[in-house]
């Protein structure tokens, strides 16, 4: 008879690498392969690849452990008493405590990767060096400096949310300031890193992001603001003009970070935006590889989606979109220093050092929250998906169209519009201003694979572009767009980053992307990395990204594993102009239902505590 162990294989429950991690432990350790602790190591490193940092044996109580389908039941009983769980890993010698030099850790009732417990390690012990060492407290001239940034404050007598927001960066070693789109997070850390200048001018400032396409967008938005600050010459010059991914910060070869503990960088004051993306191992290796008195200014939005490997780093880090309270010390302190009165910002005596040090943005100037883009944001991020859905269904707004699902595919006049907005830089003579028309528009998936899945609507764009004679029928062709799919290191492209195949001046057919600087570069068609079209790209894909107009396809089943609030809010909010949703009622309202939940310790290990039951995302976008 086969073990527990093979049936979850053959049934995939469990992936190979869980296997085999598994049956390592029963051979090393010469256990049976279906003894409690071996099946526990096959559920961890299923867990991590889902995205979960850690198994929480008390949270499992009565549940299936692993994945099958409705009609497969394989046993475990173990999952039913968690204080059998505990005393029975406890005596196994592959198990340790936190510290212990073994494959499993066990760290009260969370059962972690000993790599993944000393990744949460690093990062919970770098954030807490930074919360216990504060930077002096603000001076007379900073005050000035702040009121000229922000003089309606000063007219109107109040402290407003981004004036706060750059209050407390400027007065921290670590700050997360967290907002939905168009919230100000950008122009709050141009106004932070210029008072900083102020105070020091040679200071050495980098700026980062996950993604090359959100450091483009970091940098344009720097830029942007830069030429309309009324500020010094010379303190706006000392803002950075680049930014970087933080694979490239971190001198990442493929093989591995030619920055570490042990060779760190020489800055100041880091800005990290898009900070949602970023997943644990990345966060300890950034926080390593920077120098104790280094500031750490997060910029995100803790309602999107996590990063696609495992960690919630920023949900962790601001509470999981629990109410953000401060010490009545700080917030005195505010009010004493500026002469003015605080709204909005709540007092708790149990608040604690990490939340002193978040900033949550909640006006938003791009969106209005109570019509269109911004009023549906906001209704979904709330989990009230029954009022979005009937808003959705009667709305007139020019911002938001709702396309019913019906049995089969992609509807026709999704279709229709897909390929209306697509055929602009197909039209194009240029390749720059065909890459900026292409940015316009995109189709946002939940999944690969179906008739709804990126690599079938795809197919099916790519074949009503030939039908208009828009493109040619070849496998790479003048105007596709690409998607890479797998790092380069040599070229320096990466997962994620996007082009257009499109012909030269000398009739050669290149690829083409657009750099951080804005510049464009092209690379032979012949030396490109893996990569597929991309008309259509997942919503995890298109993180870090904007578009005038975003087409977004709901699955067509409401039990499609990755659904969720998160994954619904995130490709809304792709859109700064329109959005056209395209799904059925039942699926929709089941995204607003579910939220994403990854088991972590380092929020509580930060101090917000274990258990946050439900909750409001408090951003009025």
């Amino acid at each position: 008879m086969n073990s527990i162990l093979d049936r979850l294989l053959d049934c995939q429950a469990i992936t190979p690498l869980s296997y085999f991690f598994a049956q390592f432990i029963a051979e090393k350790y010469q256990l049976k392969i279906d003894a409690p602790v071996v099946l526990s190591a096959a559920l961890v490193s299923q867990r991590n690849q889902l995205g979960h940092v850690c198994i929480e044996l008390n949270q499992m109580t009565h549940l299936p452990l692993f994945e099958t389908a409705d009609d497969i039941q394989i046993n475990t009983p173990f999952s039913a008493d968690p204080e059998y769980w505990v005393t029975t890993l406890k005596n196994e010698k592959c198990v340790g405590q936190p510290g212990d030099f073994t494959p499993l850790i066990l760290d009260g009732y969370r059962l972690y990767l000993k790599r993944y417990w000393d990744y949460e390690e690093q990062v919970r012990s770098a954030i807490q060096l930074r919360l216990a060492n504060q930077y002096t407290q603000p001076d007379e001239p900073l005050k000035a400096a702040l009121f000229e940034l922000f003089p309606q404050s000063l007219n109107e007598g109040l402290i407003d949310g981004q004036m706060f927001a750059v209050l407390l960066a400027v007065s921290r070693r670590f700050a997360v300031i967290s907002g939905g789109p168009g919230t100000g997070k950008t122009t709050s850390v141009v106004k932070v890193l210029a008072l900083l200048l102020q105070q020091q001018p040679n200071m050495h400032i980098r700026l980062a992001a996950p993604t090359g396409k959100a450091a483009a967008r970091l940098l344009d938005s720097i830029r942007t603001l830069k030429a309309t600050l009324k500020l010094d010459k010379n303190i706006l010059a000392r803002i950075p003009d680049q930014a970087t991914t933080l694979h490239r910060l971190l001198g990442f070869d493929g093989r591995q970070f030619r920055h570490s503990h042990e060779n760190p960088l020489i800055l100041d004051c880091i800005v990290i935006d898009e900070a949602s993306m970023i997943d644990l191992p990345l966060m300890a290796r950034l926080l390593a590889a920077l120098p104790d008195s280094v500031r750490v200014i997060l910029l995100g939005d803790r309602d999107q989606l996590s990063s696609v490997e495992a960690g919630n780093v920023l949900g962790d880090i601001t509470g999981h979109g629990h109410p953000v309270c401060y010490s009545s010390q700080w917030l005195d302190y505010v009010e004493r220093f500026t002469g003015l009165k605080s709204t909005g910002l709540v007092a708790a005596n149990n608040a604690t050092p990490i939340s002193n040090s978040i900033a949550l943005l909640k006006t938003s100037f791009r969106f209005d929250d109570k019509g269109g883009i911004g009023k549906l944001a906001k209704l979904i991020n709330t989990g009230n998906g029954e009022q979005a859905l009937a808003w959705l269904q009667e709305c007139n707004s020019d911002q938001i169209d709702w396309i019913e699902f019906e049995q089969g595919s992609l509807q026709k006049t999704a279709v229709a519009r897909s390929i209306e907005e697509f055929s602009h830089y197909l039209q194009c003579t240029e390749i720059s201003q065909a890459l900026t028309k292409f940015d316009r528009f995109r189709i946002l998936c939940t999944t690969n694979i179906g008739e709804l899945g990126i690599e079938q609507i795809n197919q099916r764009i790519a074949n009503r572009l030939k039908t208009a004679h828009l493109i040619v029928n070849a496998n790479e062709f003048h105007g596709k767009p690409i998607l890479i799919t797998e790092n380069d290191y040599e070229l320096e492209l990466y997962n994620g980053d996007i082009g257009l195949l499109w012909n030269n001046d000398q009739g050669e057919l290149r690829a083409w992307f657009r750099q951080s600087d804005n510049r464009l570069r092209n690379i032979p068609v012949r030396s490109l990395p893996n990569h597929s079209p991309a008309w259509a790209m997942t919503i995890h894909k298109s993180q870090g990204s904007e578009f005038q107009q975003v087409l977004i396809v709901l699955p067509e089943h409401e039990n499609h594993p990755g659904l969720s609030r998160e994954l619904l809010y995130t490709g809304i909010t792709r859109a700064r102009e329109k959005v056209i949703l395209h799904g059925s009622s039942r699926v929709f309202l089941q995204a607003c239902s579910r939220r994403v939940q990854r088991s972590s310790g380092l929020a509580e290990k930060l101090g917000w505590g274990c258990g946050f039951g439900d909750f409001d995302s408090g951003y009025d976008i």
